[in-house]
């Protein structure tokens, strides 16, 4: 799949070639064409087993079109038709190979029951798209604001966090010069007394800035102008994340530690638990499955493969954080391995990771609320 075209290739379990299509435009009439070919292909013996490659967006238009159809489209990670498309003598690649080794891939591998997404959690699913884009972005003007601070006040940066009060208060004093001239009672409306003091310490030492002080400070009003926007932004999907999750009443919400954000993510991003098997293809799936390198007699753990959804993992991380203050479960496992196992806090948190994985595979296969074990109540009554 390509933003403007696509390419297609069908193959029989013999991997002989039945039919290919080069080129054809992402367009409404190519693909009821396309829907056409893969009629002709399925007869009452034959089991007709369609895959595309994962390519972001692009996907998207014909994978929509072909579920309407009544298709079940299998959507592939990269990862998973990489290898075959590297098994070719030739290095040549483009789309009507890629088509090719897709349609290899599908006969070679062992037949799977097509995932298709709920459409009821699409909505979800977009917003958690955009909730991601707005953070990027934020982070992103973050940091150049924190580039321009460290030009017009050298220190400033290390003092304060870029929250709606610093912000508040850049956009009244920007360079040291301005701190000392302000009236302090003006400057405790934004901070605490210690980093009043702190800044103005800071201020007296720092250097002037140099002959680009007119453009940074033009440039300072228009970043803060930008996060301020995209902070807006993101509380409004922060918001509808929120009411779709709450609309829902998913199980996933009596676990200790997810929250409307962390449970929105969890459930747009997994969509349906029926698709993993088992915890740990859940744990694999977030990319918190140990790397194994073995070699004869020689077998290590290294760090996490980080090949699952990033923001999948980071939400189930974060949930994990929470869950060691208010979830006996993991609060104590995360106990044990700090101070019994001496396993140092950033891999204990990982293995913790890993355990709410486990508790949030169990809560929604088996749809049943989460209840605290019985050995545990007295920890909370």
């Amino acid at each position: 799949m390509a933003k403007d075209k696509f390419d297609y290739c069908a193959m029989d379990p013999d991997l002989n070639i039945l039919c290919t299509g080069s080129n054809c435009e992402n367009t409404v009439e190519e693909f009821q064409r396309f829907s056409g070919v893969l009629r002709t292909l399925k007869t009452p013996r034959t089991t007709l087993s369609i895959g595309m490659e994962s390519t972001g967006i692009y996907h998207m238009p014909l994978y929509n079109h072909l579920r309407n159809e009544g298709f079940h489209v299998r959507i592939l990670n990269g990862l998973e038709v990489r290898g075959m498309k590297k098994s070719r003598v030739r290095k040549t690649s483009n789309d009507a190979i890629d088509a090719h080794s897709i349609a290899r891939y599908l006969m070679v591998t062992e037949t799977k029951d097509s995932y298709e997404f709920p459409e009821e959690l699409e909505n979800l699913r977009e917003f958690i798209t955009a909730y991601d884009i707005l953070t990027c972005k934020i982070r992103t003007t973050k940091n150049n604001i924190i580039r321009v601070i460290d030009l017009l006040f050298r220190g400033l940066s290390n003092i304060i966090n870029l929250d709606d009060n610093a912000v508040e208060m850049l956009e009244k004093y920007r360079i040291a010069e301005e701190f000392l001239n302000a009236d302090q009672a003006d400057l405790l409306r934004y901070m605490s007394r210690r980093k009043t003091d702190m800044i103005l310490r800071a201020a007296q030492s720092t250097p002037q800035p140099g002959k680009s002080k007119e453009a940074l400070l033009i440039e300072m009003s228009s970043l803060l102008s930008i996060l301020t926007v995209l902070n807006r932004e993101k509380e409004g999907i922060e918001s509808a994340m929120k009411a779709e999750l709450e609309s829902r009443n998913h199980i996933i919400r009596s676990i200790p530690g997810i929250g409307p954000i962390t449970g929105s993510i969890i459930l747009g991003k997994i969509g349906s638990i029926d698709r993993f098997e088992s915890a740990e293809k859940l744990v694999a799936f977030a990319g918190f499955d140990p790397v194994i390198k073995e070699s004869g007699k020689r077998r290590s753990e290294r760090s996490i493969s980080k090949r699952g959804d990033p923001l999948l993992r980071s939400a189930i991380y974060l949930s994990t954080l929470a869950a060691i203050r208010s979830n006996p479960v993991i609060s104590d496992f995360y106990r044990r391995k700090t101070e019994i196992e001496r396993v140092p806090k950033q891999k204990a948190l990982v293995a913790a990771s890993r355990k709410q994985c486990h508790i949030i595979w169990s809560v929604w296969h088996n749809n049943k609320p989460f209840a605290v074990p019985e050995k545990f109540r007295p920890i909370i009554e």
